[in-house]
């Protein structure tokens, strides 16, 4: 495959549209993440394991919000090769440093799905009359688990393999354009055939796209059965009047919309641009659009908290 030197600023997409939602959605993460983390700061009545996780949570927004900024990433989808690429947009780097950035923005949409039913989780375990510490810190720590386990598959089943594949003639095009750059390649089939050397069926691909449909139903199973415990505590333990129903009634509906919104910006998106070419249900300009929510799901989520949660 011949290609031309890479221009300083590449553009796949033919727009820089793409790059301007990323740049101003990853301005705006940078500041209200920063002060989500000043106000946590702020709050006397949480306690260790859920001001660390919600530390973490912020630090994590803003390193996905960092990575898109660096990839400002792209799609493109190929029925005949039976695959999809992610690929890195903007400001050129060494190729082995872009497809960093690139899995490292894949795991943070993971991440992003994880965070709100750790939250929940979280809380829940605090009303709970058998609340353990251990089980708290455990819950902690449980998106950084989610990021590496979710950045070892990608780097199994995503990056491109060291033998020869094959790439879209599209794709081909806009890197003879272009020049070299990080892409991704996400396999989108189902069945193997194996006299059919040019569409080759790769296991890793699959495992990590089941992996992370895995964490976005279980975390939307954890929220939906969180949410009404917590209901549930709190009309046992308080009554109606109470202070303390108010403020967990509020932060009940702030982490109810910390769930909605990856839901609307990062679920539904991963499943049209991701999940519907394996049923051969695709395109390119609509996968572009959706695209975009991704980048506004850690700008978003901070304002909410900061909004929603009353500080004290």
């Amino acid at each position: 495959m011949s290609t031309m030197t890479p221009l300083t600023y590449q553009s796949f997409n033919g727009t820089f549209f793409d790059d301007i939602n990323s740049y101003i959605s990853g301005i705006i993460s940078l500041v209200f993440n920063s002060l989500l983390i000043y106000a946590i700061s702020k709050i006397k009545t949480y306690t260790k394991s859920v001001r660390f996780s919600m530390y973490s949570m912020a630090v994590l927004r803003l390193a996905f919000s960092i990575t898109t900024v660096l990839t400002c990433p792209a799609i493109i989808y190929s029925k005949n090769i039976k695959s999809l690429y992610i690929i890195k947009n903007g400001y050129n780097f060494p190729t082995p440093l872009g497809n960093t950035f690139l899995s490292l923005f894949v795991a943070f949409i993971v991440m992003s799905c994880n965070g709100p039913a750790v939250q929940y989780l979280q809380v829940a375990n605090l009303l709970s009359k058998s609340s353990h510490k251990e089980l708290s810190k455990t819950i902690s720590i449980m998106p950084i688990v989610v990021v590496v386990t979710s950045l070892i598959l990608i780097f199994f089943g995503y990056i491109p393999p060291l033998y020869e594949i094959h790439i879209s003639s599209f794709l081909l095009e806009k890197l003879a354009e272009q020049g070299e750059t990080a892409f991704l390649i996400i396999t989108v089939q189902l069945t193997f055939d194996s006299t059919d050397e040019n569409y080759p069926f790769q296991l890793f691909s699959q495992i990590c796209t089941l992996f992370i449909l895995i964490i976005m139903f279980i975390s939307i199973l954890i929220v939906g059965v969180c949410y009404f415990y917590i209901r549930k505590q709190m009309k046992n333990r308080f009554s109606i009047s109470s202070v303390s129903t108010k403020s967990q009634e509020q932060l009940n509906m702030a982490l109810l919309l910390q769930f909605i919104l990856p839901f609307i910006t990062i679920h539904i998106p991963f499943y049209i641009i991701v999940i519907l070419p394996f049923f051969g249900i695709a395109g390119r300009i609509l996968a572009d659009r959706f695209l975009y929510l991704f980048c506004w799901c850690p700008a978003i989520n901070p304002i909410l908290v900061i909004v929603m949660v009353k500080v004290n």
